[in-house]
């Protein structure tokens, strides 16, 4: 009897994080899996269909604009045919209902929502989860707030956390060239990865602020914001009116992560309003960096406050700039919060981890 077929739901063009945990999903189950087969469905020319390909997954061309428009139904309709799929597994809250039409074409067919935002739906969004034979959310948080506002069956959602690539981030890149682009040598570098939307952003902000106020304390400090988008610009000209645009350091947008991250001694994820997950706080830890970030979310899931990192309030400069000093000035803290991270990491998000989790799943639907 051959594998069981899940098709993985994506129609989008950009590199997100959510396109990139859809991509770790399908090779992780690709290489580890013994019992399901995943076949991806992107655009043509996508970043997820073009890094599907170079891995060796399985990918079809799938792109639908809206809900019900007839092409994507049709091209949905007619991949589930030829690839002979078993479960529908969808990324993208756009194509839930697209999805779920299937169940009148194919009765046997099993749909999978996930959720990786903590948002709210409109009101007829919530049979969505009625429908669905499972929604997966990234977090505990973002599950609870399904069940009390979008009203979803507690028996009907389950908590699954991203999968972590520990391959991509335990070999150490040489960071030479970053060091001295924006002269690091002796510098304590605190810093945070993320999009920047705004002046805000994800609290990028208020890391600008906390450093214009420690510099004279701790002249050695330096800042190393990485990311880019609308903000970016607001967020260079505030840290020039701070008076530290010499020790904070704007980056861009970089696809190599993890060689950013190795010149950081503190890493820093400051978001305000939202945030399902926050997966890149678990990219630090494993790369055995103190971590300093905010109760939003499913945040405090992936941070052991105290043990790996220090949760602070959002938009809160005082208890940022308390967090950075702690750790600044106790060395053996820094370390043992580094050690800890890396093994709170290791044991609990592995790839490994993620699909024995998703596998039970899956077997618990097919039953």
């Amino acid at each position: 009897m051959g594998k069981i077929k899940v098709l993985h739901l994506f129609s989008s063009y950009t590199i997100g994080g959510a396109e990139k945990q859809t991509l770790l999903t399908s090779i992780s189950f690709k290489e580890l899996s013994s019992k399901f087969e995943p076949v991806l469905a992107a655009p043509k020319k996508s970043f997820l269909y073009e890094e599907a390909e170079k891995k060796g997954v399985k990918v079809v061309d799938f792109s639908c604009r809206g809900t019900f428009t007839p092409t994507g139904v049709y091209k949905l309709i007619k991949i589930i045919k030829t690839e002979k799929i078993s479960i529908l597994h969808v990324h993208q809250g756009k194509l839930y209902w697209t999805a779920l039409l299937m169940k009148l074409f194919f009765p046997n067919i099993k749909v999978v929502l996930h959720r990786r935002q903590d948002t709210r739906h409109k009101w007829y969004a919530k049979w969505h989860y009625k429908l669905a034979d499972i929604t997966l959310t990234v977090s505990k948080v973002v599950r609870n707030n399904l069940i009390k506002y979008e009203s979803v069956p507690e028996n009907k959602v389950k908590v699954l956390y991203n999968a972590f690539d520990t391959k991509k981030f335990e070999q150490s890149a040489d960071s030479a060239d970053i060091i001295k682009k924006y002269n690091l040598e002796n510098k304590f570098v605190v810093g945070t990865v993320g999009a920047i939307v705004s002046l805000e952003g994800k609290g990028q902000q208020y890391l600008i602020e906390a450093i214009s106020k420690l510099r004279k304390e701790y002249p050695d400090i330096a800042g190393l914001i990485v990311g880019d988008g609308a903000g970016k610009k607001l967020q260079e000209e505030y840290a020039k009116s701070l008076a530290v645009d010499d020790i904070v350091f704007f980056t861009g947008y970089q696809a190599d992560v993890p060689k950013f991250l190795q010149v950081m001694n503190i890493f820093c994820l400051l978001s305000c309003d939202t945030e399902g997950f926050g997966n890149v706080n678990l990219e630090a830890q494993f790369k055995q960096i103190p971590v300093i970030t905010t109760t939003i979310g499913g945040i405090p899931e992936t941070v052991l406050d105290g043990k790996t990192g220090i949760l602070i309030e959002p938009r809160n400069t005082d208890m940022l700039i308390d967090a950075i000093k702690k750790i600044m000035n106790n060395k053996q803290l820094a370390q043992d919060m580094a050690e800890a991270g890396h093994k709170f990491v290791e044991e609990n998000f592995s790839k490994e981890k993620f699909v024995e989790n998703l596998t039970n799943i899956y077997e618990s639907i097919l039953q």
